[in-house]
């Protein structure tokens, strides 16, 4: 079974190559391309490339990137939804330039801030409200892609 198994995966591997799954744009060729400030030549595999741009078309179906947000809140109950809806408008109100995300999974209503790229950014911020968000803590996340 297990051998059968392997041959589906591989001869499936061969048929269908990965690296024709790129819906992306090619990453090297916009570096590469002329009429920008620059010039940059690359010099790699073409293996190389192939797992970029796979890489790159995968992020995009997730619809982000992973990254690190913060949760501010979550709790269930009567009253869960409208004490989710204060936190957040208290949270925008006081940095309006950072994402601030509200979900219901149930049975939580949950508030998520930042949209960062590594932990030591979200630990930078988390200290930075701890003092008004005593019970915050970093979690992994699917995060938007950086303008």
């Amino acid at each position: 079974m297990k051998i059968k198994l392997f041959f589906v995966l591989f001869f499936t591997c061969i048929l269908f190559p990965a690296g024709a799954q790129s819906p992306v744009p090619d990453i090297f060729s916009y570096f590469q391309t002329p009429g920008k400030p620059g010039k940059m030549e690359i010099i790699q595999d073409a293996a190389i490339r192939d797992r970029v741009n796979v890489y790159l078309s995968h992020q995009a179906r997730l619809n982000g990137i992973k990254g690190y947000r913060i949760s501010i809140y979550f709790g269930s109950g009567q009253d869960s939804k409208k004490t989710a809806e204060l936190t957040r408008a208290n949270f925008v109100n006081r940095y309006p330039d950072v994402n601030c995300h509200t979900k219901w999974e149930y049975p939580y209503f949950k508030v998520y801030v930042g949209d960062f790229r590594t932990r030591s950014e979200a630990m930078k911020f988390l200290k930075n409200i701890e003092y008004n968000y005593p019970d915050a803590f970093i979690r992994e996340d699917i995060v938007e892609f950086p303008n």
